[in-house]
């Protein structure tokens, strides 16, 4: 079976999911090929040996840690000719490479481009129904723009032979008229938690100390975690841990100064290993990331990006949970990080928490089941019909 991955390019969390597909495959006996854009390709390019083909670029814009929908839109007049034109490209992809199915990860072309030339399309999402402004925000504009993605992405989803929500049964409100498509795998993993080594065993190979307190850090990819990475370096001497591991991406080029007690990693290919060795992770919100938290129960502090609902609900989920704690990135100082991570580190229930979430999501195997459903697709020739 020949599959080609189209993951949305926007941070690392969708290429992260796409990539495990592609490992399972490959594993299957099957071919893959890559397309994407920002972050997204960037990763693939440079830190795997997947082949990959650029699409043409997809922006959000804001400060750091800080989203501005307005202002995308505003600087997204051309987006009816990039999204034209990422068509374009995916049809000549499709031609040159003649996949029996093609996987999109959030990039919603794709499924137009196989609706005209009669290709199996199964679409990857965490948010059908996505929305762009804050609780009880009102603003007019923010108002019609998310209506009118809400109503193009249920559209589009319509013409997806099958989607996939990579979180555990239930956790999303689906739209009544694509419910019949609409599978939850749980979440879809590049490792099996069921399969890693233990967390000695973790902190032996990569030369840790068995009785280190550990506090990692991690930032989706994206500019917008720049913030948080700097006031995490700032809050560093304040920090009752031995070591402190900072993790940017591939597209943030801070000049962060590492020591032995200080890890600056720019990407980490075995990055959930480093996740379940840790004590204690702080990072943004999204949904990738928050899934391989729960999966590994891992004690948190999630910062969503500002004016990002989706992260901020991904952070309530986890909040609910009992697995993180939530803080504010407009307001957060470096006094504010070192007190809650110094007083997270010894919150017990926190602890306890984390273990019961690890069991609860334990249950699930979504990524050889999302396989299985790629799969199914091809060779049943499923097919929905309104």
């Amino acid at each position: 079976m020949k599959v080609l991955l189209i993951p949305c390019g926007i941070g690392m969390g969708h290429t992260s999911r796409s990539v495990a597909l592609a490992q399972k495959l490959e594993a299957d006996g099957d071919e893959v090929l890559f397309a994407s854009y920002g972050s997204g390709y960037q990763m693939l390019n440079e830190y795997s040996d997947y082949d990959v083909v650029k699409l043409p670029t997809i922006k959000f814009y804001g400060s750091s840690g800080e989203l501005n929908f307005k202002h995308t839109a505003l600087k997204s007049i051309d987006a009816p000719y990039i999204f034209l034109k990422s068509i374009y490209h995916e049809s000549r992809i499709i031609k040159e490479f003649n996949p029996d199915v093609v996987v999109s990860d959030s990039h919603y072309s794709v499924p137009i481009t196989c609706k005209v030339l009669g290709i199996p399309c199964v679409l990857v999402s965490n948010d059908l129904a996505p929305e762009l402004k804050e609780v009880n925000q009102k603003d007019r504009t923010l108002e019609y723009l998310e209506n009118g993605l809400q109503r193009f992405i249920k559209d589009v989803s319509r013409l997806c032979n099958s989607i996939i929500i990579p979180d555990i049964q239930n956790s999303y409100e689906v739209p009544a008229p694509i419910r019949h498509r609409v599978n939850f795998t749980g979440p879809i993993l590049k490792m099996d938690t069921h399969l890693m080594a233990s967390k000695m065993e973790l902190r032996q190979r990569f030369g840790f100390g068995k009785s280190e307190k550990m506090v990692m850090a991690t930032v989706g990819g994206s500019e917008f975690g720049n913030k948080l990475l700097k006031l995490l370096h700032q809050a560093a001497p304040d920090l009752d841990c031995d070591r402190i591991i900072l993790v940017t991406g591939p597209q943030i080029k801070l000049d962060l100064e590492s020591s032995p007690r200080i890890i600056c990693k720019r990407f980490l290919g075995d990055i959930m290993e480093w996740m379940k060795l840790s004590d204690f992770l702080v990072s943004l919100a999204g949904h990738t990331t928050s899934m391989e938290i729960a999966s590994l129960g891992i004690p948190s502090l999630m910062v969503p990006i500002e004016n990002h609902p989706e992260q901020l609900k991904n952070a309530m989920k986890m909040k609910n949970y009992g697995i993180a704690h939530l803080e504010n990135m407009g307001t957060l100082t470096s006094e504010r990080l070192s007190e809650n991570i110094n007083h997270l580190l010894e919150d017990q229930d926190l602890k306890k928490n984390a273990e019961k979430t690890r069991n609860i999501f334990s249950r699930y195997n979504g990524t050889e089941d999302a396989v299985s459903i790629i799969r199914s697709c091809v060779e049943t020739g499923d097919e929905f019909s309104d």
